[in-house]
This record gives C-alpha cells, sequence and structure tokens, in this order.
C-alpha cells in the first residue's frame, strides 16, 4: 500500500503531515491490511517504540489538549517498557518484542494502588450505572509469580473460556461497554481510528481505556483507570477471582 491509497481512508490533514515524515510514510506505505477496516496500521505504536512516538505530535496536535496528552501517556508506556523492548535471540541477534510490557522489580505503593483501582471501579458503578459492585472495599490481595502466576493466568483463561465468570471479568466488559457509549470531545472521535493501535500495545482493552479517556465527553471525574496503569508500569497484572480477592501477577 502507499500513503496515496490510504488517503481517502485518513482522517483530514493525516495525510500530508504522513508525507512530510519519511518514518511515518515509510510505515504507512508498508500497511498491508485492508484499509476499510484498519486505515492505521495496527501496530503503529510498536514501530514508533525506542523514542520515536514524538513522530506523531504533529497529527495528535490537531486535536488539541486531549490529543497531546494522549501523545505524553504513549511515551510513558514507551519510556516504561524501554528495558524489555528487545530480546536476544538464540543465535545472538536482536529482536523487538510484539508488545509493551515491563518486568515487576517490587516496591513500595501496590497495595495503596490496588485499594485505589477498587475504589474507582466502586466509584463507577455506584454512581454511573447504579448498581452494585462486584467487587468488596476491603479484600485479600495475593502476588503470585513465575510459574505460579502463569498456571494462575491458564486457569481463569480456562474457566472464562468455560463459562465460569469472576468479578473481573464483569469489570471489563462493563467498563468497555462504558466507554464505548461516550461521545468524544469535539473532533477527537477521528482518533477511534487508532482504537486498533491502542488495543495491541498490550492487548489490553483497560490500558486502552486509559488512554483514551482524556478524548471523551464525561462527568467531571479522574481517570478511574490511572491505578490501573500505574499496576501495569509496576509489571502487574491485576485479576479479581472472587468479589473479595484479588490477585496481582508479574
Amino acid at each position: 500500500m502507499t500513503i496515496e491509497e490510504c488517503q481517502k481512508y485518513l482522517p483530514k490533514g493525516w495525510t500530508e503531515l504522513i508525507q512530510q515524515d519519511p518514518l511515518l510514510k515509510e510505515i504507512f506505505d508498508e500497511h498491508e491490511y485492508d484499509l476499510e477496516m484498519e486505515a492505521v496500521p495496527p501496530f503503529l505504536i510498536q514501530e514508533l517504540r525506542g523514542g520515536n512516538l514524538d513522530h506523531l505530535r504533529p497529527i495528535l496536535a490537531l486535536y488539541g489538549q486531549p490529543g497531546l496528552e494522549l501523545l505524553e501517556n504513549l511515551k510513558a508506556i514507551d519510556q516504561t517498557a524501554q528495558d524489555t523492548a528487545t530480546i536476544t535471540t538464540p543465535d545472538g541477534k536482536t529482536a523487538y518484542a510484539g508488545y509493551f510490557f515491563t518486568k515487576y522489580k517490587g516496591g513500595p505503593g501496590v497495595e495503596e494502588l490496588v485499594q485505589k483501582h477498587i475504589q474507582a471501579m466502586r466509584k463507577v458503578y455506584a454512581e454511573v450505572f447504579q448498581e452494585e459492585p462486584p467487587v468488596d472495599e476491603a479484600v485479600k490481595i495475593r502476588m503470585l509469580s513465575g510459574k505460579e502466576g502463569y498456571d494462575f493466568r491458564m486457569k481463569m483463561h480456562q474457566e472464562f473460556c468455560a463459562g465460569k465468570f469472576h468479578p473481573g471479568d464483569d469489570i471489563y466488559e462493563a467498563m468497555g461497554d462504558w466507554i464505548a457509549d461516550m461521545y468524544c470531545h469535539e473532533n477527537c472521535a477521528e482518533l477511534d481510528i487508532l482504537g486498533e493501535a491502542l488495543y495491541h500495545i498490550n492487548n489490553d482493552y483497560m490500558l486502552s481505556h486509559f488512554l483514551r479517556w482524556p478524548l471523551l465527553k464525561h462527568e467531571p471525574m479522574e481517570n478511574p483507570f490511572q491505578a490501573y496503569f500505574e499496576l501495569w508500569k509496576m509489571g502487574l497484572s491485576i485479576y479479581f477471582p472472587a468479589r473479595d480477592r484479588v490477585v496481582l501477577v508479574d
């Protein structure tokens, strides 16, 4: 594909800015997906990792402060994941990781972030959905790592596939529906075209919700996904296997 072929599927002003940037032009020229479905390369953010996300500044600046806030959060992800960006293959070559992720290094503040995340989710359920939250305010927290953590992830996934749902699954689905129903600020709706690229950062819609929050119109409320983002930056995944239990996996 070429950027010229992408033009009719891209928001106004994007094509010219991409043509002016050799790196962006190369990325879009090599885009081989169905343009009508995905006019933006789904791995665009990966293509710009390692300090190159400022190439998106002219495009995101078209959307004012919300667009620039999105850029700063993307740069924070890139910076956080810089030590896991590359791996050395068995034959000694360097390869880039397919997704952004971080390694847990320990440190204080984990329980506080868990509580902030719980409080944020409970607040959305109580004030927006006007429903009983699926997770208690007071929970028992357990940390898993290594094989134990991997086995727990697999168990949760297998139970989900078998139709055995957990409070965390309810939260994940409810938050997705809530965000999908929101309207965007002014012309920020055009940035929906980045949806797949934001999701593919780590195949994580909760992370994507955090990034999209500045673009959305909503009642005055702090970003309810902020604590989730902070836990992600620490290298931790959070699960709610029961309403009174939280499991963190590194």
